[in-house]
């Protein structure tokens, strides 16, 4: 298996295969790097190439500045993919990373519409009472406690602790200002993807993302938590696979 390679600063492909058909970009949960989407890579079949986004304000990219809002993200994003979206690609986003993904879609559509968009673990703007993310008394330790049963070691150690907490919020800070508008949708095949033990979102509010498109909506719930990417990634390489499956007599 050839090894990782960088493209450009933001983005990491995890397992090379210049023969792909599809380039599938990746986007990751708040405080989530590119490296989340490594074991997907590789058991994804060779048609399948990820490209994991590098956010900025964390590891190798540690040094870059956070954005100020979900737009300026989301602009940022879409300018660094347009020179690698002129042949088949699709859109993958688990938490926070849906709610981006999504919107750069939208905002290449114009140039080359994504062939298919997966969206994972994200409640549909229309559920939203507030930001998504911590509510009420709940602290960011609390919240990302109950989502990802791994993190309890790193808030073990004080400076993991300080770091990951800072990136986490500024992520979560992206979305308190952010207004959502319906208009325009994409007009490709959507996925919603949700864990059965997900204590954000249920399956049944993930169907809401069914207004996110003009095409054809669909819905999976894997074995597995918030971080459904994570916890379900050879199931949710077949899921993805079939999905991004291209129709017979397709170019």
């Amino acid at each position: 298996m050839p090894p990782p390679i960088l493209v450009t600063d933001w983005f990491w492909v995890p397992v090379p295969r210049p023969n792909a058909v599809t380039r599938l970009f990746c986007f990751p949960h708040a405080g989530g790097d590119a490296p989340a989407f490594a074991d997907l890579g590789r058991a994804l079949p060779p048609d399948i190439e990820v490209w994991a986004v590098r956010m900025p304000g964390r590891g190798g990219r540690f040094t870059a500045p956070h954005a100020t809002d979900v737009d300026e993200l989301v602009h940022w994003v879409s300018a660094a993919m347009r020179p690698f979206v002129s042949g088949r690609y699709a859109l993958l986003g688990q938490s926070l990373g849906a709610l981006v993904a999504y919107n750069v879609g939208r905002e290449l559509s114009s140039l080359n519409p994504p062939a298919a968009c997966v969206l994972a673990a994200l409640l549909p703007p229309n559920h939203w009472h507030g930001p998504p993310g911590p509510t009420g008394s709940q602290d960011v330790v609390s919240f990302l406690r109950s989502i990802d049963d791994t993190v309890t070691e790193v808030l073990a150690h004080p400076d993991m602790r300080a770091l990951l907490l800072s990136v986490v919020r500024a992520d979560l800070n992206l979305c308190q200002d952010y207004l959502h508008q319906w208009e325009p949708p994409l007009n490709c095949p959507v996925l919603g993807l949700v864990g059965t033990d997900d204590p954000t979102v249920t399956g049944e509010q993930m169907t809401g993302w069914a207004r996110s498109t003009t095409g054809p909506f669909s819905m999976r719930v894997l074995s597995g938590g918030h971080l459904v990417v994570q916890t379900a990634a050879e199931t949710l390489a077949r899921t993805v696979a079939e999905f991004l499956r291209v129709p017979a007599g397709a170019a």
